[in-house]
């Protein structure tokens, strides 16, 4: 096949795998959780004033606080199972051994996947910009980069993702699997290096910080040493390109694996 019939294929396989989403529900479901979340933060603001948040960029930066636990959330409703709920629901076994590249089908699910994760967290910006807009009449520069970045932690977040859905055969123990890593495994890593004195350069949520320092003047520095009477704790902040690097190394390996693994399993 070549390059044309592949991308036809593909978008096709995304528009399939994407009306399934809203059949089944799961995009309306996240998307009412985000309105919720940002409903209760603006009533609380508006409760206690916005009197601590001395400008339109100290706003927005409150919202980008959760931009990175709806980037999870996302990649969990839509790619946890996105590979091993077609095997634990037996659809897999009449799938994969379609006339269509194993490829096209990964690339397809993974396109309908990103697609139904950025609508959400487009809606969650979206109520972030108007409320900001609401109080100060501007958006600063720096939102947009903060944004754009959520598009990039977003592709690395659900690669990983769709990595632990081609390792399992069982949609809930791959979801299970990976919301344990995000929630859990990482925070832990973070922390016990953070005490260790050790960057945590290997960790997407250790980068993910970047969403929300790109809106701080000046962006923190990379190492702070924070003095806990008995001990010193060491607290490390990515710097922008560091970053970006460590989003694009977790896509690029994410993906790689999972096509890798996808072949080897239909060979089986």
């Amino acid at each position: 096949m070549d390059d044309t019939s592949d991308l036809r294929q593909i978008l096709a396989v995304a528009k399939y795998q994407f009306l399934n989403y809203v059949r089944s529900r799961r995009l309306l479901a996240l998307a009412i959780i985000t309105l919720l979340i940002g409903v209760i933060y603006v009533a609380v603001t508006a409760y206690v004033g916005v009197g601590k948040e001395s400008n339109a960029l100290s706003l927005i930066r409150n919202w980008a606080g959760n931009v990175s636990f709806l980037g999870i959330l996302g990649a969990l409703f839509f790619g946890g199972d996105a590979i091993a709920g077609e095997y634990s629901k037996k659809t897999g076994y009449f799938l994969f051994p379609q006339p269509v590249k194993r490829d096209v089908i990964i690339w397809g699910k993974y396109l309908a996947s990103y697609l139904a994760a950025l609508l959400i967290l487009l809606l969650y910006w979206g109520m972030a910009i108007l409320h900001t807009l609401y109080y100060f009449s501007e958006i600063p520069v720096e939102a947009l980069y903060s944004i754009a970045l959520t598009l990039l932690f977003l592709a690395s977040i659900l690669s990983l993702t769709y990595l632990f859905s081609a390792l399992f055969k069982n949609g809930t123990v791959a979801t299970v699997m990976v919301a344990i890593l995000y929630f859990f495994a990482f925070s832990i890593i973070n922390s016990i290096a953070m005490f260790a004195g050790v960057e945590p350069w290997f960790s997407i949520t250790y980068a993910s910080a970047i969403l929300t320092a790109v809106l701080q003047k000046p962006y923190p520095p990379h190492k702070t040493v924070i003095d806990a009477g008995v001990m010193k704790v060491t607290a490390y902040t990515p710097t922008l390109k560091e970053g970006i690097l460590i989003f694009l190394a977790y896509f690029v390996i994410s993906i790689a694996l999972t096509l890798i693994i996808m072949r080897y399993k239909e060979t089986k």
